[in-house]
């Protein structure tokens, strides 16, 4: 039996790293992000890269279209959330049982796999105990289908959200949204995986440019903390500590529904769609041999240029496609999927370790036969950039300022607060209002001590640059989701178009801060639902 190591972490702000994926690791030194409590530590096995007892990764399985016709450009699937699903979580030291939240009663996330220009129909039925949504993260559809906290969905009750997927391929996502308990239910298991293909991504496959099949693998990173055992059962615990309204950050780290899982591999290459759907926490994805991996693509879809990294910072709700090349190791070799220690002049940890995500074991000698593609066509819509000399508030950028601090609650007690421009979030109350068919570069700065993943729905947006550098590597791939450091001022710019129609949410992606009020609404066109809240 392995040995296992306890590893403790104390409460503090941790500086992480400032913004691109594509810096080295010796630049991770600006960023912070609250760290665990004392009474919280990582149980880990002491040698992953040598355990025979790690589990198999599970490969997530993918919902049949209930239409009937899977070769028309119309799709219908049903989600049903449900509460107490037992779900056997596999780890080294053993399993146990955990009663999750799950989609139709899956054991593990659903994916649903689509073509750009299908016309969806989800049908939700919710079976919780309280309000909920299915908020399309990602998607360029209309407000009234875009699950946000605006159209809440009662217990016991459906709603079939329909709209066309039109826009580029892309790893996009799907979860609720309801307003204060959206970080509560993500956390205790809603979320599923939406992939958009189109005709680039199926070219690109067809000619061996991007590998698929096999080789194309979806990787779901959350952390969880667990109570103790109790005759095979851990429950989950969730905000049961002081510090949890900081962000939710558990002690064990689930891929795909497992602890620390492995993968058999062939020696060529593999594409991973690597998604953080933690509540809080931030990866700093690498591989343990510190060796180099490729990025394909980002949140709104692939890079017009492969970019070479050793390491991929991702805040909460950011996804990235990577391609790993195993063609370096030999037959037998193991190499980990890591998350290197995320640290700065301000840390006061006591200790620094690589957190062990997964294992890749090379056990399969192939011909290489993927020739990864260099540059997309120039034509390609992925490919083009939003021209800032362009934008309709060019000389009056919109800001959005990201602010923390203090103050006392009705009760006498001294809480955090969490807040955009000043103002914490009214569910009657519309924050910007934007004209219908325009192009907008929006300003979001963080005033406070901690890295906030700040998330816009409507579209995908592009990056101009931070603290004035201009944006280079996987920041100039279409995202939806930024990492704003603390002290640091993103510009994006993003295009809202005839479907963008309505009231939109924006937020910061820490779940926690999101129900405590971080997020605002904004308006595109004339019109939007929260004229019937007012009051």
């Amino acid at each position: 039996m392995n040995t296992k190591i306890l590893i403790p972490i104390f409460l503090s702000f941790l500086l992480l790293s400032c913004a691109s994926g594509t810096q080295k690791s010796s630049d991770l030194n600006q960023t912070t992000e609250p760290q665990l409590s004392e009474e919280e530590i990582f149980e880990l096995d002491k040698e992953p890269i040598t355990s025979t007892k790690l589990p198999s990764l599970h490969i997530l399985p993918r919902m049949s279209d209930e239409d009937g016709n899977s070769d028309d450009t119309a799709a219908t699937y049903t989600l049903r959330a449900n509460e107490d699903v037992n779900v056997t979580i596999e780890s080294a030291q053993g399993s146990w049982i955990t009663p999750m939240w799950r989609y139709n009663n899956s054991p593990l996330p659903l994916v649903i796999r689509a073509n750009r220009g299908d016309t969806m129909h989800l049908i939700f039925q919710n079976r919780l105990s309280s309000d909920s949504t299915i908020h399309s993260h990602g998607f360029k559809i209309p407000a009234d289908m875009d699950g946000g906290p605006d159209y809440p969905v009662a217990p016991d009750a459906n709603k079939t959200y329909t709209f066309t997927m039109n826009q580029p391929a892309a790893p996009l996502w799907f979860h609720p949204h309801p307003d204060m308990q959206t970080g509560k239910q993500v956390y205790m298991g809603l979320a599923g995986v939406f992939i958009l293909e189109d005709n680039i991504t199926k070219t690109l496959e067809k000619n061996n440019q991007l590998p698929s099949g096999n080789k194309d693998t979806v990787l779901l990173v959350q952390d969880r903390r667990f109570g103790e055992e109790i005759n095979g059962v851990k429950e989950l615990l969730y905000m049961n500590e002081e510090d949890d309204i900081l962000g939710m950050r558990g002690n064990t780290i689930l891929v795909n529904g497992s602890v620390t899982p492995k993968q058999e591999v062939s020696n060529t290459k593999h594409r991973y769609r690597l998604y953080n759907v933690s509540n809080a926490r931030n990866y700093d994805f690498a591989l343990s041999d510190e060796s180099n991996f490729t990025i394909v693509g980002s949140d709104g879809g692939l890079l017009k240029k492969p970019v070479e990294v050793n390491h991929i910072l991702l805040g909460a709700a950011e996804r990235v496609e990577i391609i790993i090349d195993f063609s370096k190791y030999l037959i037998g070799e193991k190499l980990l999927l890591i998350s290197k220690p995320i640290t700065g002049r301000m840390s006061t940890t006591t200790g620094s370790f690589d957190l062990p995500i997964m294992r890749f074991d090379i056990n399969k000698e192939e011909k290489e036969e993927i020739h990864l593609y260099s540059e997309l066509p120039d034509d390609a819509e992925i490919s083009k950039r939003l021209d800032p000399l362009q934008a309709n508030n060019r000389g009056n950028e919109r800001d959005f300022i990201l602010s923390m601090g203090m103050m006392f609650n009705q009760k006498g007690e001294l809480q955090t607060t969490f807040s955009i421009n000043g103002k914490v979030f009214k569910p009657n109350r519309v924050d910007e209002f934007l004209g219908s068919n325009v192009t907008e570069i929006w300003k979001i700065r963080n005033d406070s001590h901690m890295a906030h993943p700040f998330h816009a729905h409507a579209t995908q947006y592009q990056v101009l640059d931070r603290n004035g550098i201009p944006a280079s590597g996987a920041d100039l791939g279409w995202k939806d989701t930024f990492l704003i450091q603390p002290g640091e001022t993103v510009r994006i710019i993003g295009k809202f178009e005839d479907v963008n129609k309505g009231d939109y949410m924006y937020h910061c992606h820490i779940l926690e801060h999101e129900d405590a009020g971080m997020m605002g609404y904004f308006r595109v066109g004339p019109t939007g639902h929260i004229d019937s809240l007012l009051f």
